[in-house]
């Protein structure tokens, strides 16, 4: 019996730490999702994903969840849209939220910050470590 099979992704998973931090990342772009989901996932973090703001919603209720990295152009309910019912309900009031988007209009942003976002990051600005880093400090992670 030959038992030389490469691993599996389940084997290579890192063990899950009860005190591993929940991001919930929401972004549309899969290729963008799957990077920044790969990214933290090296980091250390649980990741939970959704690919519209109606998605998050279900999401961030329905788990403990200590972070959110958010995309605002949303398909069926815009970033911001899904902030205002986020801060709406007891369990979304104090989770920490980074606002990271390609919409760099002033509108939005001031709506976003006044939600209650931490930061509003425009994605063309960013790499995935510079954003990584700026999770990780509202976390008390910082390096």
């Amino acid at each position: 019996m030959d038992n030389t099979q490469p691993p599996t992704d389940q084997q290579v998973q890192p063990a899950v730490d009860k005190n591993q931090q929940v991001i919930l990342i929401v972004e549309d772009d899969p290729v963008l999702l799957k990077m920044y989901t790969e990214k933290f996932t090296f980091e250390g973090f649980k990741v939970l994903n959704a690919k519209d703001g109606e998605e998050a919603l279900d999401v961030s209720l329905k788990n403990q969840v200590d972070i959110i990295l958010l995309d605002i152009m949303l398909p069926r309910m815009s970033g911001t849209d899904f902030l205002e019912h986020l801060r709406q309900n007891a369990k979304g009031v104090n989770i920490p939220v980074v606002a990271l988007t390609n919409l760099a209009e002033e509108e939005e942003r001031q709506r976003a910050l006044k939600l209650g976002v931490k930061e509003y990051l425009v994605k063309a600005m960013q790499t995935p470590e510079q954003v990584v880093e700026k999770v990780k400090k509202y976390l008390g992670r910082g390096s």
